[in-house]
């Protein structure tokens, strides 16, 4: 028989290392967090982007195992071991640091590192803008994909803006995640979904820039499917979508470039369509999203 689990505290010593007793004093409006595995180029794409967002200071990226890091200026890093994969243990590690972080601040934001989250520009100056006006507890978001929407198109210069590079995105149910909280959140392995009721906000798009360039999608992939993930995981099915093969990757590109068309997303009913589950086809970005990143 199994012994009993042991405490959340023991399975996970780094978090004393890195956070002392709850803080007394008036918290700050905004923390951002990632956990990442040898994700050299999104990375720095992402710290840069977040910091600008919430200050320097208040991202913290939780590196576990990578062979080595980029620059991260105004990001705090901490390591953690490196062991198999398994989404149950990754949620819980992840929801564990999200319930540290709010004893320090007011909303606290996890978002994978190619995911940016952003509140319409028109409307908010910043994530912090946007957190310090909103009267709700946990916030999901329209969930666009960025897709590369032809073939021929050159690579991503990540060092410029990248919405102008790749102006066309889909809506689709899986991105539209409930990733921004002022309370602790428990997610579903995966992070697609969390148990906490939240406020669909039209105003909030995360957009996801996982296919927003091909050369760096397959060669993400290649290494991804190298990954060693536990039994458990694969006996639930979960991160196939990093051991996808190459082919099928493709043929998903093309689905979504062969139906691209020029309306723009914000033409569509976006609480109807995020609510029903449905994905769109490839339309444009609005212009005040694309200016953002």
């Amino acid at each position: 028989m199994a012994g009993p689990k042991r405490p959340v505290e023991a399975r996970t010593p780094w978090l004393h290392r890195w956070f002392g007793k709850p803080a007394h004093a008036s918290r700050k409006p905004l923390a951002v967090f990632t956990m990442v595995y040898n994700e050299h180029t999104m990375l720095p794409v992402w710290a840069r982007y977040y910091v600008g967002q919430a200050g320097a200071g208040n991202v913290y990226v939780l590196d576990h195992g990578s062979d080595f890091l980029p620059d991260l200026p105004g990001c705090t890093v901490i390591r953690l071991p490196r062991h198999e994969l398994d989404e149950i243990e990754r949620a819980r590690q992840v929801q564990c640091f999200q319930q540290k972080l709010l004893e320090t601040y007011r909303f606290v934001l996890f978002t994978d590192c190619d995911e940016m989250l952003v509140a319409r520009p028109s409307r908010y100056g910043s994530l912090v803008d946007y957190v310090q006006k909103s009267s709700h507890a946990t916030i999901r978001c329209v969930g666009v994909d960025v897709i590369q929407h032809a073939l021929d198109l050159p690579p991503v210069d990540w060092s410029k803006p990248i919405l102008m590079q790749r102006p066309y995105g889909a809506i689709r149910p899986w991105s539209c995640k409930t990733l921004l909280s002022a309370v602790p959140l428990t997610w579903e392995p995966g992070f697609h979904t969390a148990q906490q009721t939240a406020y669909l906000d039209e105003d909030v798009w995360m957009l996801h820039l996982k296919y927003a360039d091909e050369t760096r999608l397959f060669t993400r992939l290649a290494m991804t499917r190298t990954l060693v993930w536990s039994q458990q995981a694969r006996s639930l099915g979960h991160g196939s979508s990093h051991r996808m093969a190459d082919q099928t990757m493709r043929d998903f590109m093309t689905s979504f470039q062969t139906a691209r068309t020029e309306e723009g997303l914000d033409s569509l009913p976006l609480r109807e369509v995020v609510r029903s589950g449905q994905e769109s086809r490839l339309l444009r970005i609005p212009h005040t999203f694309l200016q953002a990143l």
